[in-house]
């Protein structure tokens, strides 16, 4: 049995890095007898590893970013101003990272958390802006409509039996739903009544090379040679 002598974990005969500590437990690397730094080769890291490293590098970079806009913002305007736009969007792609990274294979979760901290978000956004009035107006309907589509896709592209160009299809669907969405709730928004006019334009052209794709997708499924049904 294959154990890491640093924390005791029990690991796979193939594994050349402790997926707990990151200890290196290559037995060849051992006997060897050098003395050199333990030194990560990304391509040798298990995938638990790999997405530990990118989330430690993001967060890295967008809390750099964060806190060298806003120092630059309160040196230049004693205050902050614009830099709450960035401490927003900075905070939200670090929720949704770490999000990705430790739910990733819990898309309901992902998505209902992602939604909550993004809809606390604008409305600090809107607070800070001395209003209440544009996060649940527009803010967080379309932040709904962007989630519920993502969903929507999420759970029906997890059902599909066979992944193909039907996947680019329902993609473009959700788009032409999100499209409907956006133009409805900025016009309830503006002229108080909801007027379509490019969403449906939208919805038209994206609905037609959907029709074509799921045709291509579902007669390929019972075609045996590609080649045959070209005429290739």
């Amino acid at each position: 049995m294959n154990v890491c002598k640093k924390c005791g974990v029990e690991l796979d005969v193939n594994m050349n890095y402790c997926p707990l500590c990151g200890h290196k437990t290559n037995i060849l690397g051992e006997e060897s007898g050098n003395n050199k730094d333990e030194t990560y080769d990304f391509q040798e890291l298990s995938n638990v590893q790999k997405r530990k490293v990118f989330w430690d590098l993001s967060l890295i970079v967008l809390l750099v970013g964060i806190f060298t806009s806003t120092i630059i913002d309160l040196i230049i305007n004693k205050n902050i101003t614009w830099s709450k736009y960035t401490i927003t969007v900075g905070l939200s792609l670090v929720i949704h990272i770490s999000l990705v990274v430790f739910l990733h294979t819990r898309i309901v979760s992902l998505l209902i958390l992602g939604f909550i901290t993004n809809s606390v978000l604008i409305i600090l956004l809107d607070l800070m802006n001395k209003s209440i009035d544009w996060a649940f107006t527009i803010g967080i309907p379309l932040l709904l409509t962007v989630y519920l589509v993502t969903l929507l896709l999420s759970l029906i592209i997890k059902k599909s039996k066979q992944k193909g160009v039907n996947i680019i299809a329902y993609i473009l669907l959700g788009l032409s739903v999100a499209g409907i969405c956006t133009e409805g709730i900025l016009s309830l928004h503006t002229n108080n009544t909801v007027a379509l006019h490019w969403s449906l334009i939208m919805l038209v052209c994206m609905g037609a090379i959907s029709a074509i794709l799921l045709f291509i997708h579902f007669r390929l499924k019972k075609a045996t040679d590609l080649r045959k049904f070209f005429h290739i």
